[in-house]
C-alpha cells in the first residue's frame, strides 16, 4: 500500500514538473497575484474546470468536465503558511492527494470522469496561497478556473491569491 501511493506521489511530481509548476510551487515566480478581498468567498457555479472558494468552512477545490472521455487534472498549492485538516472529496482509487512534508505544499492528481473530485483544507496562517493547475499535461486555461462566488478567472494560471 505505501508502495503505491510513493508511486502514485512520483508520478503525480513528474506530471507537474512537464507542466513546469513545481518551480512554481517552491517560489511562486511567474505568478499573476489577485487580491482576495471580495474574490473569494462563496461558491461559484460548477463550471467545467477547476472551482475555488472560501467560506467559514475553510478552502475548497473542486474539478469537473463535460467531455466524453476522462480528463486528469492535476495541481499545487503552496503557501509559507500551514495547509491543514486536508479532506478528500468523493476521489476514486486511481486518485491522489498529498500534503507534503512541513504542511507548505499540496498536490493532486484527479482522473476524472465527467463527476466532481475535490477536496477541502484550512489555511489559517496563509499569507498568500499560490495555485497551479493542469489538465491532461497542460497548464490549464484561465478560463477554466472560477474563483469564489462571482466565478472570477484569475489572469494566468499559475496564481496567487493574497
Amino acid at each position: 500500500m505505501k508502495f503505491k501511493q510513493i508511486a502514485a506521489s512520483g508520478l503525480m511530481v513528474v506530471t507537474l514538473a512537464s507542466a513546469g509548476l513545481v518551480g512554481f510551487a517552491a517560489t511562486g515566480a511567474g505568478a499573476a497575484t489577485v487580491n482576495t478581498t471580495t474574490v473569494n468567498n462563496g461558491r461559484p457555479r460548477l463550471d467545467p474546470g477547476v472551482t475555488l472558494w472560501h467560506d467559514a468552512n475553510g478552502w475548497h477545490v473542486r474539478v469537473t468536465h463535460n467531455a466524453i472521455r476522462d480528463r486528469v487534472f492535476s495541481g499545487l498549492i503552496h503557501t509559507s503558511g500551514s495547509l491543514t485538516d486536508v479532506h478528500a472529496v468523493r476521489l476514486e482509487k486511481n486518485d491522489s492527494l498529498a500534503v507534503g512534508a512541513g504542511g507548505h505544499t499540496l498536490a493532486f492528481r484527479f482522473n476524472n470522469y465527467g463527476g466532481v473530485d475535490g477536496f477541502d483544507f484550512a489555511a489559517p496562517s496563509a499569507p498568500y496561497l499560490a495555485f497551479g493547475f493542469t489538465t491532461d499535461g497542460h497548464v490549464l486555461a484561465p478560463a477554466h478556473i472560477s474563483i469564489g462566488a462571482a466565478g472570477l478567472h484569475p489572469a494566468s494560471d499559475p496564481f496567487v491569491l493574497r
